[in-house]
């Protein structure tokens, strides 16, 4: 097995991902959240998500004790909301006005699609876990999203190959 290098990190950014915030209630029944790129389809039949967090982290100790979450899909102009969501936990939520899904949990408005989730399941990846979601509502709209390439944030061009 090779060792986790910075060259290991700079070659899987080689691969362009979709910016998504994962937006819950913590235990105080305050909201939070946090940017991952991680995001994937999993199922139609039932329809699955999956993501992937940190083992140990604040994340992953919220995630596992609320089971329910939103898939947030940002769109190229939310890069801002991005960051803000990998800062400080106490200032994630400053100055965004969310709104709120059915089941009472914070919705990033001016997303591209939202997922209203329940954790199916925990998967052991190494140093992470990949959470497995059923998705028990979902909207989406149009427009261009935000996306992470090479260690930054850019925009996908829409060209006909």
């Amino acid at each position: 097995m090779i060792e986790a290098k910075p060259e290991l990190r700079h070659a899987f950014g080689r691969f362009a991902t979709g910016i998504a915030v994962v937006t819950t209630l913590n235990e105080e029944n305050e909201p939070y959240g946090l940017t991952i790129n991680s995001f994937a389809s999993v199922s139609m039949a039932p329809p699955m998500i999956s993501w992937n967090v940190i083992r140990g982290s604040t994340a992953h100790n919220t995630i596992c004790q609320t089971k329910r979450f939103v898939i947030n899909i940002l769109a190229k102009e939310q890069r801002h909301i991005a960051q803000q969501m990998t800062g400080p936990i106490e200032h994630r939520f400053h100055c965004l006005a969310c709104e709120w899904s059915d089941s009472g949990l914070p919705v990033i408005p001016g997303a591209l699609a939202t997922f209203v989730c329940s954790t199916h399941a925990l998967v052991e990846a190494g140093d992470h876990d990949i959470v497995l979601g059923i998705v028990n509502d979902f909207s989406h709209r149009d427009g261009a999203p935000l996306v992470y390439w090479k260690g930054e944030y850019a925009s996908a061009m829409h060209d006909s190959v």
